[in-house]
């Protein structure tokens, strides 16, 4: 959370001191780049994590990592297949990996239920990357 609140100080301050602008996340997300953030996936599914993790993102995928860093481990998240619920604020009742301040998208993956639970800043790249929009 302190890297994702620097990097937002950074972009909004402007040029670095060598006049050097940094990129915005919806800049990088444009590029193919992949944001990496705190998030979780909960559900049956096999690509479900039972806590909270890293979530790895770009324009047609999303993962997720027990580590921040590039991970063997990672489980991308079925882009295209998933059916939008809604998407909301957490509640209480959520599983304990789901964060109080954390935005929920809430899916369906055939008759279960999946939980992705991340900082609200990345919203709607989560719907992009799953192209949740598109249905």
């Amino acid at each position: 959370m302190l890297a994702d609140i620097l990097d937002l100080v950074v972009t909004t301050l402007g040029p670095s001191p060598r006049g050097e602008r940094t990129p915005t996340h919806e800049e990088l997300f444009k590029e193919g780049r992949v944001l990496v953030f705190e998030g979780c996936v909960l559900g049956s599914r096999p690509y479900c994590r039972p806590d909270a993790a890293f979530l790895r993102l770009s324009l047609g995928a999303l993962a997720v990592s027990p580590v921040r860093e590039a991970d063997a481990r990672a489980r991308y998240l079925p882009v295209g297949e998933l059916e939008l619920v809604e998407v909301r604020k957490w509640r209480k009742g959520d599983p304990a990996a789901v964060k109080k301040h954390w935005d929920v998208v809430e899916c369906r993956d055939g008759e279960e239920t999946v939980l992705i639970g991340f900082e609200l800043f990345y919203t709607d790249y989560v719907r992009q990357a799953l192209r949740l929009d598109q249905a």
